[in-house]
């Protein structure tokens, strides 16, 4: 079994703020909860949570990410 390195993780998340500048650019950002991030693609979102939803979440995810 193999252990954590902790070092290794961090190296990882220090990409963390670019991948959310871009799921917010592009507006895939459909969840954020206990510090994680659900990303979905425009076609799921609507599918899933319909229009008027869709159009809340892109709205009210990004505010609560970013502050909008």
């Amino acid at each position: 079994m193999n252990s954590i390195s902790y070092k290794e993780l961090e190296q990882k998340d220090r990409h963390w703020h670019e991948v959310l500048q871009l799921a917010r650019k592009h507006g895939f950002i459909c969840q954020v909860k206990d510090g994680m991030v659900t990303i979905a693609t425009h076609v799921t979102q609507v599918e899933k949570f319909g229009e008027r939803k869709y159009l809340n979440i892109q709205d009210q995810v990004n505010a609560e990410v970013f502050g909008k």
